[in-house]
């Protein structure tokens, strides 16, 4: 068996620079996830609205992705996780906010520059709609407006 050639190295190189940095360019939609270096994230957008009169729409996206419109009633939880990605540009997704006539466009549900400290340390960031303003924390627990 001979030893490989100088462009057959270069095609196993480039292979294998494709499939190291593929983990790493999946997105939210895929189903494909990879966590090699513990850099999963989960947002979840809650209604946390007194009545069930009106649901709380959402619609959710990224660059890469449109994440589907949604109708959320008390208690409901849309979530979606993703990895962060480590070539430009930074990983941001956004939601429009809608019950009744209020109406909040493209609130910024996760951009890596801004919202990644406020989640780093649980890794989850959570956004509730309720009767007096949108919400955010990162435990499910200490809201903040």
């Amino acid at each position: 068996m001979s030893s490989p050639t100088g462009g057959e190295l270069t095609i196993y190189l480039y292979l294998f620079s494709i499939i190291a940095v593929f983990p790493f360019l999946t997105s939210a939609s895929s189903s494909l996830k990879f966590d090699l270096f513990g850099n999963m994230y989960r947002v979840h957008v809650i209604n946390g609205f007194s009545s069930n009169d009106l649901p709380f729409l959402l619609h959710c996206w990224s660059s890469n992705d449109d994440l589907g419109h949604h109708s959320l009633y008390i208690g409901g939880d849309f979530n979606f996780h993703f990895g962060l990605r480590i070539i430009p540009p930074s990983t941001r997704f956004w939601c429009d906010m809608n019950r009744g006539p209020k109406y909040i466009p493209q609130v910024s549900v996760f951009e890596e520059d801004e919202v990644l400290h406020l989640c780093s340390h649980t890794q989850q960031c959570y956004w509730r709609g309720q009767d007096n303003g949108l919400y955010f924390c990162n435990d499910n627990s200490s809201y903040f407006k």
